[in-house]
C-alpha cells in the first residue's frame, strides 16, 4: 500500500506573510524529500506582494503554492456561532478545524504550522508514521491532567481518519455547547477530538520551551510524564519544529530583546530570504505592554521562567499567581478554560 505524501500548510493574514515564508524556507531547506509539488497557504488577505516573496520561496526548491480561501468556510461557521471568536483579528487560525471541508481530496496527510514556527530537522518521518486509527498527531504539553492536552500550532492531520470518524461533526457538536473558547482553534480542538483519536508525538516536533532558564526548560519537560528523558534531550538539542510561543517572555525573535535561546535560528532563515533586509520590530513587550493587574502580574511571573535558577522558587511564585489570577477571575465572574 502506498503511503500517503505529507502536505504542508499555513493559515494566514498579510501580518504573518514574512513569519510564515520564513518557515516555508527552512522546511523546505531541511527536507529535500518532500515530495508534493505544492506548499498549501489558506488565505486570509495575504497581499500581492507578499504572494510574489512566497511563490519566491517556493520556486527557489521547485515547488508551487496552492491558495485556499477559507474565508467562506469560517465565515459561515462565525455566523452560526458567534461565540467562536477570531484570534487577534482574524479567522485564520480557526481555519484548522475545518480542514476537511476547505482541502481537496487528494490531500490525505496534512503538517499544519502556525507562522511562527522555523523547521530546522527533517519531519519525513511524519509521512512513514502509522497512524494507528488516529486523526490528529499533537505534541502532548506539560501538564497534570490525565489527558492529552495540546498546543494546536503543530498538527499532523490524517483526513482520511478525520473524515471515517466524523471529526467536523464533533467539531460542530462542540460549537452547539457554546463552551467558552479563550484560545478558540485550540480550545476547540481540545474539546472536539476525543483521546482515542490523538496520536502523541515526540516534543521535537513543537519545541517552545526554549525561553526557558536551562533548569526551568528540563523540570518543565518532565510535567505529566509524557516524554522520555532522550525524547527531552534530542528536543532541546535537535528540534526538528522550534515554536516561538509567548510575546511577552520576549520569545519572538522577530522583536528586538528576544530572550529565547534559538533566536539565531530564525534569524539565520530570515537572512536567506526575501525580507533579510526587513528590520525586527520593536520589543513585543513596548508594542503590546502588560494591561491591569492581573497582566502585570503574568508578565512578572514570565519572566522569572528565563532568569532565575532556581527551580522550587519559579514554582512557588507560579502557584501564587495562579492562584491570584484564579481569585481575581472568580471575583470578576470570568470563566476558565480548563
Amino acid at each position: 500500500m502506498n503511503q500517503p505524501k505529507l502536505y504542508l500548510c499555513y493559515s494566514i493574514n498579510d501580518f504573518y506573510a514574512r513569519e510564515a515564508g520564513i518557515s516555508m524556507l527552512s522546511f523546505l531547506e531541511n527536507n529535500p524529500g518532500y515530495e508534493p509539488e505544492e506548499v498549501f497557504f489558506i488565505d486570509y488577505g495575504i497581499s500581492l506582494q507578499n504572494r510574489e516573496r512566497l511563490n519566491e520561496i517556493a520556486a527557489r526548491y521547485s515547488r508551487r503554492t496552492t491558495y485556499l480561501d477559507g474565508r467562506p468556510m469560517t465565515t459561515a461557521v462565525k455566523r452560526e456561532f458567534p461565540h467562536l471568536k477570531s484570534w487577534r483579528g482574524t479567522m485564520a487560525p480557526n481555519a484548522k478545524c475545518f480542514v476537511d471541508q476547505i482541502f481537496p481530496d487528494y490531500v490525505e496527510r496534512l503538517l499544519f504550522l502556525d507562522a511562527d514556527t522555523v523547521v530546522t530537522g527533517s519531519v519525513m518521518e511524519l509521512q512513514r508514521m502509522d497512524m494507528s486509527g488516529a486523526a490528529l498527531g499533537v505534541v502532548p504539553a506539560n501538564t497534570t491532567l490525565k489527558r492529552i492536552v495540546f498546543n494546536s500550532g503543530v498538527l499532523l492531520f490524517d483526513l482520511s481518519a478525520w473524515r471515517r470518524e466524523g471529526c467536523h461533526e464533533m467539531i460542530i457538536s462542540t460549537l452547539q455547547k457554546k463552551i467558552y473558547l479563550e484560545l478558540p482553534d485550540q480550545d476547540l480542538l481540545n474539546h472536539a477530538i476525543p483521546q482515542r483519536l490523538l496520536k502523541p508525538l515526540s516534543p521535537k516536533y513543537n519545541y517552545y520551551m526554549h525561553f526557558f532558564h536551562p533548569r526551568q526548560e528540563r523540570t518543565r519537560m518532565h510535567i505529566g510524564n509524557f516524554y522520555t528523558e532522550e525524547e527531552i534531550e534530542e528536543a532541546i538539542h535537535h528540534p526538528a519544529i522550534i515554536h516561538y510561543l509567548a510575546g511577552w517572555i520576549m520569545a519572538r525573535p522577530w522583536h528586538a530583546g528576544c530572550r529565547s535561546s534559538r533566536a539565531d535560528d530564525y534569524l539565520h532563515y530570515k537572512a536567506l530570504s526575501p525580507w533579510k533586509d526587513m528590520p525586527l520590530l520593536a520589543p513585543y513587550g513596548g508594542i503590546t505592554p502588560p494591561f491591569g493587574v492581573r497582566q502585570h502580574i503574568e508578565y512578572w511571573s514570565l519572566k522569572l521562567y528565563s532568569r532565575c535558577p532556581s527551580y522550587q522558587l519559579v514554582k512557588t511564585t507560579d502557584l501564587c499567581t495562579k492562584a491570584v489570577i484564579y481569585i481575581m477571575d472568580k471575583i470578576r465572574g470570568n470563566k476558565v478554560t480548563p
